[in-house]
Formats: C-alpha cells, sequence, structure tokens
C-alpha cells in the first residue's frame, strides 16, 4: 500500500469516526414527533409512501420509507432520525473534502464540526426535513468534482455526475450550484465522449426516484398525494412543479416580481436577514476564519477560492432576489422563519472557507493550538448551547388541541404549514383526527385539494367550486353542513373577527358565529388555561428562526383576545393567570 493510500484510509476512519460520534448526537437529540413547517408532511410522506408538495422529493421519500420499515419502536422518530444520520454524513464529507484540498487533520474537523454544531445545521439534523439530504447531495458533488479537477480520474467524473443526478432531482435549489462545479470539472478538458457518458448518467440517476414514484402510483394511490400525482403521466409536471408556477416561483400565485412590479426595499430586507443569519449560524469564529480561508486561497489557489465564491453567491443571491419579490407572507417573522432554512446551502461555502482559515492558521502556530481551536469548536456548542428536540413535542400538542376543542364533524380552517401539516399527520398517520373536517383555504383553488376533500370526507357537502374556487363564506359551509361548526386556529384571529365579530372562543380555536352567542367568558378562559397544549411552549422553548414562532404569536393573540372579555373586576384571579402566560408566551 502506498503512502497516499495509507493516508486516504486514515482520513476515511477519521470521516467515519466524525460520522458516527454526530449520527449519535443527533439521534438523541431527535424530535419524537415533528418539527415545525414542512417536517410533519416528510414524517407522513415516509409512513405512507406518499406524495409531498412539489417537486414530490421521491429520493427522501423512498429512503425515509425504507428507513421507516425497519422494527423501530417509533418509525416516526425514526425518520426524524434519518436527518441526523444525512446531516453528519454531509459534514463527514465536508472533512474528506477539505483534506483532499490539503487542510491538516485539525482545520478539516474544525472545518465539519462549525458547519455540523452551527445552530442552523444542528436544528435541521433533529426533525424530517429535505435539507439534510441536500447538503449531503451538495458537498458530495464538490467532492467528486473537486477530485475530478486535482487528479482527472474518470470514476470521479462518473460519481459526479449521478450524485449530480441525484441532488437535481431532490431540490430545485441545487441547479444554484452549476456555477460552482462548473469551475471544477471544466480546470480539466473532458472528452465529448466522456462529457456524453456523464450527461446520460446525470440524467438517469434524475430519472430513477421519479421513477420509483411511477411504479408506487401505478401500483396503488398513496392515502396521502398532495400534488394529486396519479400516475406516469403526472411526474414531469411534479418535478417542474406546475402546479406551483414552475422551477422559479418561491411561492404559488405570485408573478416572477410579486405583486406590482420589483420591490427594492424587500430585497433589501432579506438581505439583511441573510447577513444578520451568517452571524447567527457562523458565529465570529466561522466569519473570521471563512475571510481568513478566503486570503490564503486568492493566494494559493484561486480556483477553489472561485468556486467557493460562486457556490455561496448564486445559491444564496438568487433566491433572496426570486423569495424577496414572491413571498408575501404579512407576518414578517414567519417569513423570515420559512426563508432561513434556504440559508443551509449557501452557508456550505463559508464553512469550507472556515477550513480553509483554520489550515492558515495552523501553518503559523504549534500543531497543539490548531488541535486546541478543533477542540473548542466542538466542545464549546455542546456544553453552551446544547440543542435537542427530544422532549419537544409543541406543534403536535398545539395540533392535538385543535381536535380536542373540536367536536366530530365540525370544520376546522387553517392558516399556516405548521398547524396544516401537523394536522394531516394526525389524520392520515396517527389516527386521531377524530371525523375532524381539515379545510385549507389557501388551497380552495386548487383542482386537487377539492378533488381530495371529497375523497377524505364523503360526508361533507362541499359548495361548488367558482372561477376562484371554493368560497370562504362559512356561512355557506354551515348552511351545507348544518349541525357541524365552522372553527379557525388562532393565528386567523383577526379575519375572524374582521368578518364574524359575534365569533368566541372555544379552547384554543375560535368558533365563528353570525348570531349573539350564549357564552361564559370566565368559562372560556379557565377552558383555554387548562389546555395542556396552552403551556407546552414557550418563548423560551422557541428558536426565532424557526416557524414555531407562529404558533407561539397566535396563543398569544389568542390569550390577549379572551383576557378582553373578562370582567376586571369579578375575573382577577383569571386575568393574573393570562398575565403570567403572556409573560412566558
Amino acid at each position: 500500500m502506498t503512502d497516499a493510500a495509507r493516508e486516504r484510509r486514515r482520513d476515511a476512519l477519521a470521516a467515519g469516526a466524525l460520522w458516527l460520534g454526530l449520527s449519535a448526537l443527533f439521534w438523541l437529540g431527535r424530535s419524537r414527533s415533528f418539527g415545525p413547517g414542512d417536517s410533519p408532511q416528510h414524517v407522513l410522506s415516509a409512513l405512507l409512501w406518499g406524495v409531498p408538495q412539489a417537486p414530490g422529493y421521491p429520493l427522501q421519500v423512498e429512503l425515509g420509507w425504507l428507513w421507516s420499515r425497519l422494527p423501530w419502536a417509533d418509525p416516526g422518530a425514526a425518520v426524524n432520525g434519518l436527518s441526523g444520520l444525512l446531516a453528519a454524513a454531509a459534514a463527514a464529507v465536508l472533512y474528506l473534502l477539505l483534506r483532499r484540498a490539503k487542510c491538516r487533520r485539525a482545520a478539516a474537523l474544525t472545518g465539519a464540526a462549525l458547519m455540523a454544531l452551527s445552530p442552523l445545521f444542528w436544528y435541521y439534523s433533529l426533525v424530517a426535513e429535505v435539507r439534510a439530504l441536500n447538503d449531503l447531495l451538495a458537498l458530495g458533488g464538490a467532492y467528486f468534482a473537486a477530485d475530478w479537477a486535482r487528479e482527472g480520474r474518470a470514476r470521479s467524473l462518473w460519481a459526479f455526475a449521478a450524485v449530480f443526478g441525484l441532488g437535481v432531482s431532490h431540490h430545485p435549489t441545487y441547479v444554484l450550484l452549476i456555477p460552482a462545479y462548473a469551475v471544477w470539472l471544466f480546470a480539466r478538458r473532458v472528452p465529448p465522449r466522456r462529457l456524453a457518458a456523464a450527461a446520460a448518467i446525470s440524467l438517469a440517476a434524475l430519472a430513477a426516484p421519479y421513477l420509483l414514484l411511477g411504479l408506487r402510483l401505478a401500483r396503488s394511490t398513496p392515502a396521502y398525494d398532495l400534488p394529486d400525482a396519479r400516475g406516469w403521466s403526472g411526474l414531469l409536471g411534479l418535478f417542474l412543479r406546475e402546479n406551483l408556477g414552475g422551477p422559479l416561483r418561491a411561492v404559488s400565485g405570485a408573478g416572477f416580481f410579486g405583486f406590482g412590479g420589483f420591490d427594492l426595499r424587500r430585497l433589501a430586507v432579506q438581505t439583511g436577514w441573510f447577513l444578520s443569519a451568517l452571524w447567527t449560524h457562523a458565529g465570529p469564529a466561522g466569519l473570521l476564519l471563512g475571510a481568513l480561508g478566503a486570503a490564503a486561497l486568492w493566494k494559493t489557489d484561486r480556483r477553489s477560492l472561485l468556486a467557493w465564491a460562486l457556490w455561496a453567491a448564486v445559491s444564496a443571491g438568487v433566491f433572496i432576489l426570486i423569495s424577496s419579490q414572491q413571498i408575501t407572507i404579512c407576518h414578517p417573522d414567519y417569513a423570515r422563519a420559512v426563508v432561513t432554512r434556504f440559508y443551509l446551502l449557501p452557508m456550505i461555502a463559508l464553512f469550507a472557507l472556515s477550513g480553509h482559515g483554520a489550515e492558515a492558521l495552523a501553518a503559523r502556530v504549534r500543531p497543539l493550538f490548531a488541535w486546541a481551536l478543533a477542540a473548542a469548536v466542538l466542545v464549546l456548542p455542546l456544553s453552551l448551547r446544547p440543542l435537542s428536540l427530544a422532549r419537544s413535542n409543541g406543534l403536535l400538542d398545539y395540533a392535538r388541541a385543535l381536535v380536542a376543542d373540536a367536536k366530530p364533524g365540525d370544520m376546522i380552517v387553517l392558516a399556516a404549514d405548521d398547524s396544516i401539516f401537523a394536522t394531516l399527520d394526525l389524520e392520515l398517520a396517527r389516527g386521531e383526527g377524530g371525523d375532524r373536517v381539515f379545510l385549507t383555504p389557501s388551497m380552495f383553488s386548487y383542482p386537487p385539494y377539492i378533488r381530495s376533500l371529497h375523497r377524505r370526507y364523503p360526508g361533507l357537502r362541499v359548495p361548488p367550486a367558482g372561477p376562484r374556487g371554493l368560497t370562504t363564506d362559512w356561512t355557506v359551509w354551515r348552511r351545507l353542513n348544518p349541525g357541524r361548526a365552522v372553527l379557525m386556529e388562532p393565528s386567523l384571529l383577526d379575519t375572524a373577527l374582521a368578518l364574524y365579530p359575534r365569533s368566541v372562543p372555544q379552547g384554543t380555536l375560535i368558533r365563528i358565529e353570525t348570531r349573539p352567542p350564549r357564552d361564559d367568558p370566565a368559562a372560556d378562559a379557565r377552558r383555554f388555561l387548562s389546555e395542556p397544549a396552552t403551556w407546552s411552549l414557550t418563548r423560551w422553548d422557541v428558536r426565532p428562526w424557526t416557524q414555531e414562532i407562529y404558533v407561539l404569536s397566535a396563543r398569544r393573540r389568542q390569550a390577549e383576545w379572551i383576557g378582553s372579555r373578562l370582567n376586571p373586576r369579578r375575573d382577577r384571579a383569571l386575568i393574573a393567570r393570562l398575565k403570567v402566560l403572556l409573560a412566558a408566551l
């Protein structure tokens, strides 16, 4: 065995040890239910081998489904744990990538640990999401592209082609890495035959997850099929996100420049969000080492510097440009939480540069100091800000409270992705829907959703769809379905009171009323305060860059409304309890 082969073997063993250590950390801290946003949808899709929102994420779903078939005590928690294994693998690949770039082991470990234990990466390693697999495929592509640039081995080109195809099939943002990959790939001339073969491999890898999904759809229609993909003919449209307006749409319904043309102010706001996220999740150490790494590569390897610079600039810049114009969510904190998870991809470049910065520093100090830096990067996050979701089920508790506060047959109107997907998981995976009807007005103009209502609730009388879809006049829904109440989740409180000012609280829900109701405000307050979910998630549990802030603000608004209906003299004790709750929210 040559010295180079022995060195590669030692690097592989070190990367394996890093993967095992991080996997154990993430597995122990994984969510036992699901996280905010799309997380419950991904758990649900894996358990049922369903079809989530476009582009369907077939590779993620298929891996999750296979993983959940193992004899786990809790398959849903195991699906969350899969994210941790993939995220740990991404950190191991970054370690190997830095080692191949001639970084010392201590420097490579520093860059990989900075990434893996940064708050944003760590958090999305604990919940079922598409980010961990996207990060792994992104770094896998970089590893093989850089290896091709250095060594010119055909197997590296073929491996890159396969990983690239899988990456494009997995997530639309993967295409934003093409300029960075091109810098490495075209460091050498690629013969036309090899280029054609690589393209064929990429196409095959891109198509494979969708072909497997097509076989699934041909065999049976899944219980959860959000885009209503029914067979082979729907796969291309699913991949191209036709139901969302195409691959460049960050949100359904808005044009490329949103509503009313290009808005420079919104672009500036999202740019500020991104810069703030860099400070929060990379920290001063990551930023300083990244700057040092960029300066070092300018002197030693400008090709790699260009690749990483394009990686960061394109994946961040294009997303910020498009999302700032298309995402028109009214709640700014929620919009900020939605877009923050997309910063994971560009931040990989910063952590790669941090590894090079640690190498430049290691070249000027004694080896002991380089290892001390690597140890600090590992130990300080674990000791000062350990992150675990093992006992955090705030969103699941919230969804269960919505069910508990309604009666069988009642119609519950939902607004945010968090509650929409959480209640779907309750209904379809856990079987805890209790014959409640969950309605999502934001999808009332979407024909597949209307068809799914008829399938899921055969006893529900759905109003006829007009040019703009189903009506949101809830008096029409009540008239068609006598005996069923219309209830709204608390995030819709202002809308409910503006349209139906006689509405009243019903625990954690709002009951739509058009006539003066008979209710007892003090009893309403006691019911709300006695809900376990009311106290299960506080501002000390919620991270401001996650969508859980939406649940928190909804509970806060509901508590304020319930308190405003109390008698200050007769209900002093209840008002005091509500003030304690509001302080916690």
